[in-house]
């Protein structure tokens, strides 16, 4: 696998890094979500920007006239003070793929756009699909590469709420989001056996072979788990743990997670 680094962070195989997402609705709860992820083992943060503006009345309009482009700002601005620079991922994702806002994709993209811009975040994390399931491929070629220009790596997403995608699936997926540019790519199915946790392990493994960037393989539900503890031995180096809610099924909290990180790599 090839080995990334963002920051003072190096992602390569081994114990994955604990990332905690951040959902509070308002600028005060995101703020007091940091301080309290940051107490904790925690390595790299997800702004869930979709439950921020999920409570926003006129989403729409406030982007289109840059009044929720300068909210975004001051938060993403808050974040990196009292993180001291942590590398963070911004996220908004729609009703459709587990998000918490109704949102256009080219709005939602000038969003990701601008905090690019800022470089205030490390990572724009992208659904592939839209909200009817397809891709427009051009449109998120242009995507990727803005993103790129402006400073920022991109992670490509894949969600299945109600299964798992088949190891042939998982393959021809992240083989078609790395042509596109993808810097990672993250395919999360639903597990409802162990074993279908195990084949993403393989997957991880059969992904960042040679010199292959590192993967999201995440195995959601109880039945999971493994794939979030053993992951980063094959190669899938980031693991989502939860900060003052879950955002996926299965999500252990930050302590918990680490303990049993610590208990199968090693402190």
């Amino acid at each position: 696998m090839r080995i990334m680094k963002i920051k003072k962070m190096t992602l390569q195989p081994g114990r994955p890094k604990i990332a905690i997402p951040i959902t509070g609705r308002s600028h005060e709860e995101i703020v007091d979500q940091v301080a309290a992820a940051i107490k904790g083992p925690c390595d790299i943060l997800e702004w869930r920007a979709d439950y921020f503006f999920g409570e926003l009345n006129n989403l729409e309009e406030r982007i289109e006239n840059t009044a929720a482009h300068m909210e975004m700002i001051r938060i993403l601005d808050d974040i990196d003070y009292r993180t001291g620079g942590m590398p963070l991922i911004f996220t908004i994702r729609g009703h459709v793929h587990g998000g918490k806002v109704s949102i256009k994709r080219h709005h939602a993209y000038d969003l990701a756009s601008l905090a690019a811009q800022s470089g205030l975040v490390d990572f724009v994390d992208m659904e592939l699909l839209d909200d009817d399931d397809t891709y427009d491929e051009a449109q998120v070629l242009r995507q990727i590469e803005e993103i790129h220009s402006l400073g920022a790596r991109v992670i490509l997403s894949y969600h299945d709420y109600e299964g798992m995608p088949t190891v042939e699936q998982i393959g021809n997926i992240a083989g078609l989001m790395r042509s596109m540019g993808a810097d990672m790519v993250k395919i999360a199915g639903t597990v409802k056996e162990r074993e279908e946790a195990l084949e993403m392990l393989k997957m991880a493994a059969y992904l960042t072979e040679g010199e292959q960037d590192p993967v999201i393989l995440v195995a959601m539900g109880d039945k999971g788990l493994i794939s979030r503890v053993a992951g980063g031995k094959y190669g899938s180096c980031i693991s989502f743990a939860k900060g003052a809610e879950k955002t996926a099924q299965g999500q252990p909290d930050a302590e918990t997670l680490s303990k049993l990180l610590d208990e199968y790599y090693g402190e």
